[in-house]
């Protein structure tokens, strides 16, 4: 038995240095493994952050054109309504000058009709028509 012995030991040793290698070999390469999906996530990540980071930046810009849009719209409205109320005051402001023209027009109107009418009915007579006055003979 003796001399089984050391070759047992012997064997006992070869077996656990070699079980520490793979164990060493396996953790080596499971930490590899970790290491590359490690650095893939950290990459993913990366783009991710990215990516929001335009997202915002693209939400950012529609915000400040929506901003836009509207004061624009605002400005625009504020704008006519200051146009209407300058018309409605210059309206009010002179509307004794606007009544007495309107009226001139209307009286104006009415002497071109009369002339007109009286100058249609008169009917048109020759010179001999003329020279009598319009009388018979």
């Amino acid at each position: 038995m003796t001399t089984q012995n050391p070759n047992a030991k012997s064997t006992a040793a070869d077996a656990k240095a070699t079980a520490a290698k793979a164990t060493a070999s396996d953790a080596k390469k499971t930490a590899a493994g970790a290491t590359t999906q490690a650095k893939g996530a950290a990459d993913k990540a990366k783009e991710a952050t990215g990516k929001a980071g335009g997202a915002a930046q693209t939400a950012t810009t529609a915000g400040l054109k929506g901003v836009q849009a509207g004061k624009q719209a605002l400005e625009s409205a504020s704008g006519k309504v200051v146009s209407t109320a300058t018309t409605a005051w210059t309206l009010i402001a002179n509307r004794k000058a606007i009544v007495a023209g309107a009226g001139a027009g209307v009286v104006a109107l009415g002497a071109v009709s009369f002339a007109a009418g009286r100058k249609a009915e008169q009917a048109s007579h020759g010179p001999l028509t003329k020279l009598l006055a319009g009388g018979k003979l």
